[in-house]
């Protein structure tokens, strides 16, 4: 299925965005995860360095990160990406994230703060999430 999200102002190349987008979307669709389905895809250099979706399972490199109050640290489509791979592969990149629905519409993806936090911690620079309106957001971390 096409991209229905569209790009927030400031974003110069829409194409490239649409084909990481939909790889991410795509990705989330592969996950077994019940509800909604998480994708991401993290980006250096023009180049998809992994990919990966939401998983019903501990993680405890994304547990350094979460608040006690937060519940489990399930391993989250961010953490998936970044897991194992060296900080010369995450420092400077960019990840999409996508959220979809049950009906294969985008709902909100912006990272979680444990998400967040362990993405600022191997660096990773910039964030691009769908929203409520099928939107694509940039977050710079």
């Amino acid at each position: 299925k096409e991209l229905s999200c569209f790009i927030i102002v400031g974003v110069m190349n829409f194409a490239r965005h649409k084909r990481y987008v939909n790889l991410a979307k795509r990705t989330a669709l592969q996950g077994s995860y019940g509800g909604y389905k998480h994708g991401a895809v993290l980006v250096r250099g023009g180049s998809v360095q992994n990919t990966s979706h939401n998983k019903d399972k501990f993680c405890s490199f994304g547990a350094r990160f979460r608040e006690r109050s937060e519940g489990n640290a399930t391993l989250h489509a961010e953490l998936g990406c970044i897991l194992n791979l060296d900080r010369s592969v995450t420092s400077g990149a960019s990840i999409y994230v996508v959220r979809v629905g049950k009906s294969g519409e985008f709902r909100m993806s912006k990272p979680c703060s444990m998400c967040e936090a362990a993405l600022r911690h191997v660096g990773v620079k910039k964030v691009y999430y769908t929203n409520v309106e099928g939107l694509l957001e940039c977050l710079k971390i």
